[in-house]
């Protein structure tokens, strides 16, 4: 009676792994692995920056925000919006 069950809660999954195969992977789970490791190394690589900066902390906060807006603009306009939308103004 217990085999039966367990032959009711197969799956594909099961089958494949019998016989040593697995399911195809989207292109997510390929995509969003690698772009965590990679988040995961600017922070990382902007941590110990600042570390050795020879900044103090506000020279460090100030360029640091100039920086990330320069880069915001750029993949802003790099993206088709173009400076009418980083700005908000509307002519």
């Amino acid at each position: 009676m217990d085999a039966i069950r367990e032959l009711k809660n197969i799956d594909k999954d099961d089958i494949l792994a019998a016989l040593g195969l697995e399911t195809k992977k989207t292109a997510a789970e390929y995509l969003l692995p690698v772009l965590g490791l990679f988040s995961a190394g600017i922070v990382v690589g902007v941590g110990v920056g600042m570390l050795f900066a020879p900044k103090s902390g506000r020279e460090l906060r100030e360029s640091l925000g100039k920086r990330v807006e320069e880069v915001r603009e750029r993949a802003m306009q790099s993206a088709g919006m173009g400076e009418e939308v980083t700005t908000g103004s509307s002519h």
